[in-house]
């Protein structure tokens, strides 16, 4: 037994020592001479094993599963010139248990760390009474963020997973676990960080954030603000379940709505007391009261580009961003490691790129007389995100995927026109544009998500409401295929007077009673959101959206606006799964993935009407090694996999 907890404590001991966190290096044994139970005896221990869960939450295979899970799987991405069979079959939505992206065991490496603190802190707090009350609460914040993010991650793929707190320590302890339900997960999720949600530290750091100010203590370590971001994410996916009554699922967007309130309190708190105040979008300030970074800044900046694209994607750590796995951050010039799942994904140049931007977010080129439509993505040509985050040709048809791959991005700098200084169209000059020397950061969650996760929660629980006013008639969907319609249409509008409340007042989403209250707040959301990258709408009125008015209307907004702001950050196949589930089929899911996965054949479009499609198979390798488990019902046509 002490053998094999030797073996645990020195893969430990390799990824404190191997992912570059030197605040908090310890001094180890030669690893034949550790001894598991002389190891945990004083808070630099414990200190040692919490950084060792950094260490392994930033590896190449997990970082590489967030990316392929919940990216390269949706209409964002193409196959590049570069990729392995595995991802080949996965991209175009045929995948077998035998797919090496099946695997899951890095994440639960990342989830036994944690369990392994937590188990063994309590003990140290008897042993060493420099590790007090308060240290330990901190570390609790920290590895529960980070097993917590990792379970959530492997429901959102593979939906039911074995699931423990306990830790494996030795061969002597049977952890076949069999998987556990969906929604069991999340309530013991949302359980877990509610109890510990305070634990975790405001921030790390005195510092009033300015430029040149290392921010990386705030967003590279777990802090209170990341607490709640995660969940209000849980609360948010615990209420997407069209199997839940209207009112369970009101609960539960009520407290997402909460949970987004404090996050924004507290920016606003950090921005009046001088956080990135020059930095600040003024003029989305005043209209809407949120803090954020602006594209356009003052004469004497202008060749920098977009500076909030460059600030949260090329610099790093910055003021809006709550947490992201570091690497580096160029202001302090710290190393953390290297991120090689994002620069192969995304590659260098379209020679390595493992993946490159979808041909659906340039179909057809915006032009100076268009209006903001939500039948195309980028309907208009003022976006900073349409050239800021990816590059392409018509002529060539190459595409690049820019966002974290490029140092600063100066897209369009040099262009200044009627439209600012973005440019009038996709093809603007790349060539002063540089891949990065430096490892870029992965961000899990920043300012504008909480928004928009507050903006989606109001929007069902608006229309649940005028739903339980109204009691309409079940509605049966047509094709013969078994779905159900969720509020597909609704009356929304401003009937009832309510104004958009500026003046840079910050409004608390859990103030707001009224079903027009809510539609309107999160109309103003996602306006702030879209505003911050377009700010050419002051002058020019017909490329902004104007508020819907039917349930479909505004959660075609939504998904919109999330995709624009998210590119390429992991979260879109996520999106679509939440959107399927809340509805109870795969409609939406079927119509963004149709022409990517058409060349699967229709096995794959017939496979894509069932729910369990949505989720990635057990690997046959686990189903082999553990008999407790049960394959995802859409993957039993596959010979080795027919236990039910």
């Amino acid at each position: 037994m002490k053998k094999i907890k030797n073996r645990i404590l020195s893969a430990v001991a390799l990824a404190v020592a191997g992912f570059g966190f030197s605040s908090c290096d310890i001094d180890l044994l030669p690893l034949n001479e550790v001894v598991y139970e002389n190891f945990w005896t004083n808070k630099d221990d414990v200190e040692s094993v919490v950084t060792a869960c950094y260490g392994a939450f930033q590896t190449r295979d997990v970082v590489e599963r967030m990316i392929v899970w919940g990216e390269d799987r949706s209409d964002n991405v193409q196959a590049g010139q570069q990729q392995s069979e595995d991802l080949r079959f996965l991209l175009k939505g045929s995948v077998k248990t035998t797919n090496s992206f099946c695997d899951w065991s890095s994440l639960y490496k990342v989830i036994n760390y944690c369990n392994i603190v937590m188990y063994e802190a309590p003990q140290v707090m008897k042993k060493d009474p420099n590790y007090t009350e308060s240290d330990y609460r901190v570390n609790k914040a920290e590895v529960s963020f980070i097993r917590d993010y990792c379970y959530l991650t492997l429901i959102k793929t593979f939906r039911d997973v074995p699931f423990t707190f306990a830790p494996s320590l030795d061969d002597t302890q049977t952890y076949r676990l069999p998987q556990t339900k969906f929604e069991v997960v999340l309530d013991s999720l949302i359980a877990d960080i509610e109890v510990c949600k305070d634990y975790a530290p405001l921030r790390n750091t005195n510092q009033t954030l300015k430029s040149g100010v290392d921010n990386t203590e705030n967003t590279g370590k777990v802090t209170r603000p990341a607490m709640y971001a995660l969940l209000a994410e849980l609360y948010l996916w615990r209420a997407s379940d069209y199997n839940l009554p209207k009112d369970k699922q009101n609960e539960y967007y009520k407290k997402c709505i909460d949970c987004c309130d404090w996050v924004l309190a507290y920016k606003m708190q950090r921005y009046d007391e001088g956080d990135a105040k020059e930095d600040i979008d003024q003029e989305v300030y005043k209209d809407y009261g949120y803090p954020l970074l602006a594209e356009e800044v003052s004469v004497g900046h202008n060749d920098d580009g977009p500076a909030a694209w460059n600030a949260i994607f090329g610099t790093g750590a910055s003021f809006e961003t709550l947490f992201e796995i570091t690497y580096h951050n160029s202001v302090g010039n710290r190393d953390f490691g290297s991120n090689a799942a994002v620069k192969n994904q995304y590659g260098e140049d379209s020679r390595t790129q493992y993946v490159k931007a979808a041909e659906d977010l340039f179909e057809s080129k915006p032009s100076s007389t268009d209006s903001y439509s939500d039948t195309r993505l980028f309907s208009v040509p003022s976006d900073y995100r349409s050239i800021a985050s990816f590059y392409y040709t018509e002529e060539s048809g190459v595409s690049s995927i820019y966002k974290y791959m490029i140092e600063k991005n100066r897209a369009g700098a040099s262009n200044s026109n009627e439209y600012g200084s973005v440019g009038s169209s996709f093809t603007a000059a790349r060539s002063s544009q540089s891949y990065r020397s430096t490892e870029p950061n992965w961000i899990l969650y920043r300012l504008t998500e909480v928004m928009l996760f507050r903006a989606e929660a109001e929007i069902e629980l608006a229309f649940n409401m005028d739903a339980s006013e109204t009691e309409p008639e079940e509605e049966n969907a047509e094709g013969g295929d078994g779905e159900t319609n969720n509020n597909d249409e609704g009356e929304g509008g401003n009937e009832s007077g309510a104004k958009m409340r500026k003046a840079s007042v910050l409004v608390y989403g859990n103030t707001l009673t009224t079903a027009d209250e809510l539609k309107l707040d999160a109309f103003n959301l996602i306006s702030a959101v879209y505003r911050r990258s377009n700010p050419v709408v002051q002058t020019k009125k017909q490329y902004a959206p104007t508020q819907p008015t039917t349930y479909a209307e505004y959660h075609t907004l939504l998904m919109n606006e999330r995709r624009r702001e998210f590119l390429f950050e992991g979260k879109r196949f996520y999106d679509l799964v939440r959107a399927s589930r809340r509805a109870g089929n795969t409609q939406e899911m079927r119509k963004a993935l149709a022409t990517k996965y058409s060349e699967a054949g229709p096995a794959v479009a017939i496979k894509l009407i069932q729910m369990g499609f949505m989720y990635m198979p057990v690997a046959r390798k686990e189903m082999k090694i553990n008999p407790a488990l049960v394959q995802n019902e859409s993957y039993l046509d596959e010979d080795e996999n027919k236990k039910q």
